[in-house]
């Protein structure tokens, strides 16, 4: 699965809590397994719409306005992606739960506390909904129970004291041979309807793009945070002398006030509130807080100016690091799938993994403008890895642990209920949920 996909289930788990459908109320399971193991048809269910609310948001994020259903993934219609989706992982609730067992690991007494408060929550949060739907509580907890016990067989194989440990050395070659390491000053593009308005404001930002990338070609990458900070302080000294340009029209309009009548006082106020918000809200001013992203959060940085950035959290955000690496984002590609890197964000890594490191260019598409330096890797790769290993090591190891999953798969005799799969279509669930959504609305 790609980092765009895997990084927006994120989103996606807060959003599950409004829309976990299960029909184990109805007494009907979706498959058994070891014989005698019955598997919920709800985590069928909920497998179905995750990965729907997940399409939903990749879309959002990717500036799509169209039907969820009408997209097709890795060239499948959605309909067919979504079922044989839910169906592969409900196969590997079953070996997850299975394995885990077999193991003899146990959860502990905080997980187990921790699962239920989770599961309290969640059904509590959208009561109504659950009710109306026919939904079990009983099911959302053995989702999150799965959710947990999978974590801890990823531990258990390749966490540091695994079966199949991976170490220190390993991460950091992987980071070295596969992250970006860059930083960029960005300014939308006009969003006027008027052309002439619109070429003219664009002339402006390519002017000042055309004056900073002079300024961060002349310097280095750790010297492009200066770079950054200048411009900044530009935007907000426009920003200040167009609000205070703004206080003292409304000052003058207030003193005419008091000599003329009260409409002509209200309409002097409305042209300079006008004129205010015309001003303010420039493609200069709202493009400040582009450049100047928290650590390791690209999206933070692209996404404020335009929507071209498909993803909210894609990086490691940390605050602790924020004063070090503060404009800097780390990247890895190799997460990202043909569908990613063919939309905006996609485009704009590609063109930095291109670049050589302590290479700066300009870049634009047709919503921002871009000055991206790009920095080497492998200097920062041994702490990145301290400050990340985790993460790193899922993105490192989970096509691996998928593949042990579907090995386990083979020894559980597996029978899939076709009858009760049928009955939960990804079409049905899909206008289930919508009619449901429609009708609080």
């Amino acid at each position: 699965m790609s980092r765009l996909k895997r990084l927006a289930s994120a989103a996606v788990s807060v959003a599950m809590a409004a829309v976990m459908l299960t029909s184990c109320s109805t007494g009907r399971y979706c498959m058994t397994y070891s014989g005698d193991k019955n598997v919920n048809s709800g985590i069928y269910i909920y497998n179905i719409i995750s990965e729907l609310l997940n399409q939903q948001y990749v879309m959002y994020y990717s500036g799509s306005s169209d039907n969820v259903m009408d997209k097709k993934v890795d060239g499948k219609e959605m309909a067919v992606y979504l079922e044989e989706n839910a169906l592969k992982n409900t196969k590997a609730y079953c070996a997850i739960t299975a394995k885990f067992d077999e193991l003899g690991l146990k959860l502990s007494d905080e997980d187990t506390k921790s699962i239920s408060s989770s599961t309290t929550n969640a059904y509590n949060a959208q009561k109504e909904m659950f009710e109306e739907m026919g939904i079990s509580k009983d099911s959302i907890k053995q989702v999150l129970t799965q959710t947990k016990k999978r974590d801890m067989l990823f531990d258990y194989y390749y966490g540091k004291d695994g079966k199949e440990a991976v170490s220190d050395d390993e991460l950091v070659k992987y980071v070295n041979e596969n992250y970006l390491r860059y930083k960029t000053l960005s300014i939308s593009k006009s969003t006027s309807t008027d052309d002439s308005t619109k070429d003219k404001e664009n002339k402006e930002h390519e002017e000042t793009i055309n004056k900073y990338f002079s300024k961060a070609q002349s310097g280095s990458f750790d010297g492009f945070d200066a770079v950054i900070e200048e411009y900044n302080a530009e935007v907000e000294a426009k920003a200040k002398e167009t609000s205070d340009s703004s206080s003292n029209s409304d000052s003058s309009s207030n003193a005419d006030s008091s000599s003329n009548s009260d409409s002509s006082s209200k309409a002097d106020s409305s042209s300079a509130a006008d004129s205010s918000s015309s001003k303010v809200g420039d493609a200069d001013s709202s493009s400040k807080t582009d450049s100047s992203s928290n650590s390791d959060s690209s999206s933070k940085a692209d996404s404020s100016s335009s929507s071209d950035s498909s993803e909210t959290d894609h990086d490691h955000d940390h605050e602790a690091e924020e004063s070090k690496y503060k404009n800097e984002n780390m990247v890895n590609y190799a997460q990202y799938d043909e569908d990613a890197l063919s939309q905006d964000y996609g485009k704009l890594i590609t063109e930095v993994k291109n670049m050589k490191a302590g290479s700066c260019i300009k870049y634009s598409n047709d919503k921002v403008y871009y000055i991206i330096y790009k920095g080497d890797v492998t200097e920062r790769s041994k702490e990145y890895v301290e400050d990340n290993r985790e993460t790193i090591l899922k993105e490192m190891k989970n096509e691996d642990f998928d593949k042990l999953i579907e090995e386990w798969e083979g020894s559980l005799d597996i029978k899939v209920d076709d009858k009760s799969i049928r009955r939960y279509s990804a079409k049905s669930l899909y206008e289930r949920y919508t009619d449901y959504s429609s009708s609080k609305k």
